[in-house]
């Protein structure tokens, strides 16, 4: 018989503790939901390119194609984009005519329906901006601007219009007053800065007729004293191209053809060579 004591060993009782596998984030999701997008516009994107259909096309070219709205004029200027012959003519993107009451073109003509995006060189509403604000510092009547300024690919309108409250001409004359003359001085201190040749269209309101040969004289006369006006200003005579008498055939109001409106000075900058190429829609 053993001797007490002699297998008393301790007991050791091990417990082992299971941990369950911990939890995955979920990251991998959103990555593969990231990838799964990408693969989608790829294979969009190819069938696409690969889509035979060109007007489809033209129109996915339209949509991206760069278009700048300028603000409208504070007193938009309908119906004047046409009306000087020659360079002055060619250079006028309007060729609609509206009744009643004025309209101003958009900035942007065609570029929606996936024709050419007619932007406005920058240079010249930068220059349009600086003149407007030049010709603003003159003291004219609050109620109704004289003046409504249009940058075009192609250059710049400048209309410098009557209104019933402040005209530019004596009555039934071509003789400048201080205020013309003043806006004609600021008018050409700013176009002296930039390049390009210069055309002047005198209108008339349609008094007596507007085909009557007393008004084509006096838009003719008026438009040459304009011309005279900005030379005194320091604008150098090889600048103008042409001085062009419209009559009454281009009223601003063509239902009110005896409004003050109707009488105006328009100035047509032609750009030297737009920044911009003349198609900014793409091409397939």
């Amino acid at each position: 018989m053993p001797a007490p004591g002699a297998n008393d060993r301790p007991i050791v009782i091990k417990r082992v503790k299971k941990v369950a596998a911990g939890h995955h984030g979920g990251a991998w999701k959103v990555a593969y939901a990231d990838f799964v997008t990408a693969m989608m516009a790829f294979f969009m994107l190819l069938w696409l390119i690969a889509n035979p259909d060109k007007q489809r096309l033209k129109g996915l070219a339209a949509y991206f194609s760069p278009t700048i709205s300028d603000t409208s004029p504070s007193t938009p200027v309908m119906g004047t984009s046409e009306g000087a012959g020659g360079q002055a003519r060619r250079s006028s993107n309007d060729s609609s005519r509206a009744n009643g009451t004025p309209t101003s073109e958009a900035a942007t003509s065609g570029a929606a329906r996936g024709g050419t995006a007619d932007v406005p060189d920058t240079s010249m509403r930068v220059l349009a901006s600086e003149l407007q604000i030049a010709l603003d510092a003159v003291p004219q009547d609050q109620a109704r601007k004289n003046v409504a300024i249009e940058p075009e690919r192609a250059g710049m309108r400048i209309t410098l219009m009557d209104t019933d409250k402040q005209s530019m001409f004596r009555p039934g004359t071509a003789e400048l007053n201080p205020f013309a003359r003043a806006l004609l001085a600021k008018t050409a201190a700013k176009l002296a800065q930039a390049g390009g040749q210069i055309a002047i269209e005198g209108h008339t309101d349609a008094t007596g007729g507007g085909q009557s040969d007393a008004n084509w004289q006096l838009s003719g006369a008026r438009a040459l004293a304009a011309r005279q006006a900005m030379i005194a200003s320091g604008m150098t005579p090889d600048r103008f191209a042409e001085v062009v008498a419209m009559g009454g055939t281009r009223p601003v109001f063509p239902d009110q053809p005896d409004r003050a409106e109707n009488r105006r000075i328009t100035i047509v900058l032609k750009a030297e060579a737009p920044s911009l190429p003349t198609d900014s829609s793409f091409k397939f």
